[in-house]
């Protein structure tokens, strides 16, 4: 029997993790070098992508600036007023329902959030993941939109061996068995500076402590290997009943 096939979307910054088994297939536009140059914000993807072998997991990491309430370019940024701020709902939006500054932001949140939904109901793998912030509006824009059914299976990075707590969300077509309570050690902030502590990223560095520059896209959006490996070894056990959706 042959690998398995693990299409990683948005995969384009770090490497995907090796997992014995599996075959990776990482795709995207990121400044990375270990995957297959791919723009997924267009359905012109899909065709692109008949060309690889069919996956049997796809794991997917959109982009989440405009979804998660600690982005700049979020529901907090767009205007309030009535009939305007109905975008993550609203099936018949244009970009002039945008203020400006945001609209070419919010649209590639609308659009890399329709072909994740389009490739998983095209390619239909037996086992869908996707990554985005505890805050995240995708989700249910996910559901209402597209009618991608699912799980929200919560987690934080501190329990995968980060030393950040950055409580995040899995959504899935499957019920997993994550952990996402606080461990009992002391955790690093995703920080460009804590002026009040005089907590820098260079004196955190110096010291050898792990810390995240704000901007730091590729580190920040890298997603712990260890989170990837419990997910495999649930598909694989028969100890985790993993519930379906319908």
């Amino acid at each position: 029997m042959g690998a398995k096939i693990i299409w990683w979307l948005f995969q384009s910054e770090t490497a995907p993790p090796v997992f014995d088994g599996y075959e990776n297939y990482a795709f995207g536009i990121g400044g990375g070098t270990d995957h297959i140059h791919m723009d997924l914000s267009t359905l012109d993807c899909i065709k692109e992508l008949e060309k690889y072998p069919k996956p049997d997991v796809i794991f997917a990491s959109p982009p989440c600036e405009t979804w998660v309430n600690v982005s700049v370019g979020n529901i907090k940024k767009f205007s309030t007023k009535k009939g305007i701020n109905q975008y993550y709902e609203c099936r018949n939006f244009t970009p002039f329902d945008f203020k400006v500054e945001y609209k070419n932001r919010r649209l590639n949140g609308e659009n890399t959030a329709m072909t994740t939904a389009k490739v998983i109901q095209h390619f239909k793998p037996k086992y869908w993941f996707i990554e985005n912030g505890n805050s995240s509006l995708i989700f249910r824009f996910l559901n209402i939109r597209y009618g991608l059914n699912g799980f929200l299976n919560k987690y934080c990075y501190a329990a995968y061996g980060f030393d950040v707590w950055k409580p995040t969300i899995i959504y899935s077509n499957k019920s997993l068995f994550l952990y996402s309570k606080r461990p009992n050690r002391k955790l690093n902030l995703i920080t460009t500076g804590n002026r009040k502590n005089k907590i820098t990223y260079e004196s955190c560095k110096a010291k050898g402590i792990e810390v995240f520059r704000k901007n730091d896209y590729a580190r920040k959006s890298k997603v712990p290997p260890k989170l990837y490996q419990s997910i495999l070894s649930q598909i694989k056990s028969t100890r985790f009943p993993l519930e379906e959706t319908v």
